[in-house]
């Protein structure tokens, strides 16, 4: 580490040795106190030396004549040794200051140039500054004279403004005041077109201008209201034959109204805004006028739309005769079916009549109710009602939404709804009484539900549209189809009820009845239409669905307690796989085939039970009541213990007849279970479940007279055990049956 250097001492020339202590002590003690100890020195500190009777000590030594003390000598040595460095010291400054005289002599001429030169430029930037400042004078006039230019251009811009405004307003009030010849000829004598459209515009200016209250009382107004008014009287008069005109125009057969409509009238829909604002009475007799037309135009049209269509309708309507249990003939009660036996009742072609139970396709036509309407004049075929109500109402829907719109736009009604009432009012009227007059005698509970399918569908097809005009129509057909879709469910209901309390006559054999197919077409097609995702039905069906449910299993009940029990059984299984097979087939929800599925496997297992019990009573019998006296019995510790024989109660004479009756009938008896499975079920493939079902619990009954043997001898079998057939016999015979049945 390097130490800081000591602070320089002063070397002037001392006089003699007290001089130069006296020099040397305050420099040296300056940097002892003020340095401290030596950086990096870890060793011990020392005090300054106060060096102030030094000089006492130096000068008794002298005068004491202790010229041989070394401390003194080498004092003395010193001060003469700094002497002569300092001697040295300043001749050499001497000789440096005289050859720094001689170079600036020498260096004279330069320092002239430079002195001129910086006089020079001196000059220069004086000249400069006084022509900056002459510069900055002109700039400041300049930009006084700006100011006042711009100053008179913004008053010369306002004055032009002003009078630009002042010859607009002129312009339009003379405009607007003065009744051109050329104006009176166009309104009076040109033909009324579009060009019509901007003479009459022009007029419209005037004549509001004329009525603003300030204006009334300025003379030129005064004079040019008179002619103003009768152009106004030619100008409306004009304008209402016109309209007239083009509203009878709208009367003339096989007359595309839209067409005309957009096409024509709405061109000219200043013209009703022209009478609405300077001759209310004419725009309302124009109003009205077309009212009167078009109200009687829809009706005939749709009058004679809808009588086409009704020649397309299957001329067999169901009648109260198809409900689900009817005993009315087509022709009327007991009249009628003694004129249908002699071949004098109404005869109907099966192509004319359609299904009244079963979809049969029908519900095909929710996936085109926007499909265009029928055609009536260029068709043949024969439709259901509900197809061709499809048709008329899709028709009226669009006609009345065009006709909506037009009545907005041309008469500016503003989304208000009493003009279009008084147009559509007598066309809706008669599709309401047309409907009130079908549903009085309609018992097609499909086709109604189909009808209300179809009118939930337009009225959400109307509000997409933002259109509400038919609102109030689609409530009233809505309230018309329910009350009746309901009344015919109730019927059908109350023919279940009657059927069972009245004593149904008993089927004739074990095949689903009549009844039942019809219940499966109807149920199936009413679950069907009414799982729709974005419809409401469901709920409103559900409760009359479920009570028919519930009526027509207790017919069936009822029915097959007269069949007696094997035959009723069977009676109820195919009944019930037919109910579940048409379910199945139209894909409906777990909810509404549960019910019949826990019934149909309720029916299954009494049945297995029923042929067991009817061809091996003695086995079931046998198992049945001796399981619960060696239920105790452990088989392990039985083993064990020598001479235990059969448990109390158990009949072993009674377990031997069963066993050798068994292996002596038992092939008989199966052979004669599959005869009557296979010939007693309509679904074979219900057969064969059935017959699956019975082997396998006739090999489990049999494998639990196995385990009561057991128990009863668990030291060695008895004698009759060689007459026990082998499980695996009964399995090969149960897999050959399965084989011949695949």
């Amino acid at each position: 580490l390097s130490l800081p250097s000591p602070p320089l001492l002063n070397l002037a020339p001392c006089s003699d040795l007290r001089s130069f202590v006296r020099c040397f002590r305050p420099a040296r003690a300056h940097w002892s106190m003020a340095q401290g100890p030596a950086p990096g020195c870890d060793g011990p500190q020392f005090e300054a030396i106060d060096f102030t009777d030094l000089h006492e000590l130096i000068e008794a030594a002298q005068q004491g004549g202790a010229k041989d003390d070394p401390v003194a000598a080498a004092l003395e040595l010193g001060v003469q040794e700094t002497k002569r460095v300092a001697s040295d010291i300043d001749s050499r400054l001497d000789v440096l200051q005289e050859e720094s005289v001689g170079d600036y002599v020498a260096s004279f001429g330069s320092f002239e140039d430079l002195h001129q030169e910086i006089l020079s430029t001196d000059a220069v930037l004086e000249k400069m500054e006084r022509m900056l400042g002459t510069f900055q004078s002109d700039l400041s006039t300049i930009s006084d004279e700006i100011k006042m230019l711009q100053g008179d251009s913004l008053q010369m811009n306002m004055k032009l403004r002003n009078r630009r405004a002042l010859q607009t307003l002129m312009s339009e009030y003379v405009s607007s005041v003065v009744v051109s010849p050329q104006l009176v000829r166009q309104i009076c004598e040109e033909e009324i077109n579009e060009a019509y459209l901007g003479y009459l515009s022009e007029l419209n200016k005037k004549l509001d201008h004329v009525k603003q209250q300030e204006m009334q009382k300025l003379p030129s107004c005064a004079q040019s209201a008179p002619e103003l008014e009768k152009l106004r009287t030619k100008a409306v008069a004009r304008i209402k034959d016109f309209l007239l005109q083009k509203i009878n125009s709208l009367k003339k057969p096989k007359t595309n109204l839209q067409i005309l409509q957009r096409n024509v009238l709405v061109r000219f829909k200043f013209f009703t805004q022209f009478l609405a604002e300077h001759h209310p009475a004419v725009a309302d007799e124009v109003k009205q006028y077309y009212v009167a037309t078009m109200s009687v135009v829809y009706l005939k049209q749709f009058k004679t739309y809808v009588t086409s269509l009704q020649k397309l309708e299957l001329e067999y309507a169901p009648t109260k005769a198809d409900l689900l249990v009817s005993n009315e003939g087509q022709s009327g009660g007991a009249a009628g079916r003694l004129w249908d036996n002699l071949g004098l009742g109404r005869s109907v072609q099966l192509k004319d009549k359609g299904n009244v139970f079963s979809l049969s396709g029908r519900d095909a036509l929710l996936q085109n109710l926007e499909k265009d309407p029928i055609i009536a004049h260029t068709n043949q075929v024969k439709y259901y009602h509900e197809q061709l109500f499809r048709s008329h109402q899709m028709l009226l829907m669009d006609t009345a939404t065009s006709e909506f719109l037009f009545l907005n736009d041309f008469f500016d009604t503003k989304g208000d709804h009493a003009l279009f009432v008084d147009v559509f009012g007598k066309t809706t009227q008669f599709f309401l009484e047309s409907l009130e007059s079908f549903l009085t005698n309609c018992w097609d509970s499909v086709g109604l539900l189909l009808m209300v399918r179809i009118v939930d569908f337009y009225r959400k097809r109307n509000k997409q549209r933002e259109v509400s005009c038919l609102d109030s129509y689609m409530d009233a057909l809505q309230l018309l189809l329910w009350p009746r879709l309901k009344y015919v469910l109730d019927a059908n209901i109350v023919s279940l009820r009657k059927a069972c309390q009245q004593n149904l006559q008993a089927p004739a054999n074990h095949n689903p009845h009549l009844v039942t197919r019809r219940y499966a077409e109807l149920a199936a097609s009413l679950h069907a239409l009414s799982s729709s995702e974005d419809s409401a039905l469901p709920d409103t069906l559900n409760q009359p669905l479920h009570v028919m449910q519930q009526e027509f299993c207790q017919l069936l009940n009822h029915m097959a307690s007269k069949l007696g029990q094997q035959e009723g059984l069977v009676f109820l299984v195919n009944n019930h796989d037919l109910v579940l097979t048409v379910f199945h087939e139209r894909h409906l929800q777990r909810g509404v085939t549960q019910p019949f599925e826990e019934l149909l496997g309720d029916n299954w297992q009494k049945f297995v039970e029923s042929q067991l019990m009817r061809h091996y009573p003695e086995l079931l019998t046998f198992v049945k009541d001796t399981e619960p006296l060696v239920a105790d019995i452990d088989e392990t510790s039985v083993r064990v213990q020598p001479g235990q024989g059969p448990p109390r109660g158990v009949d072993v004479h009674k377990m031997e007849q069963v066993v050798r009756n068994f292996s002596a009938n038992w092939k008989k008896e199966v052979d004669s279970i599959h005869k009557h499975v296979m010939t007693s079920f309509s679904n074979f493939s219900n057969g064969t479940e059935i017959l699956k079902q019975v082997l396998t619990q006739l090999l489990l009954y049999y494998t639990r007279l196995q385990k009561v043997i057991k128990k009863c001898f668990p030291q060695q079998p008895p004698a009759f055990a060689h007459d026990l057939v082998a499980n695996t016999t009964i399995l090969v015979e149960i897999k050959q049956y399965s084989r011949s049945l695949v």
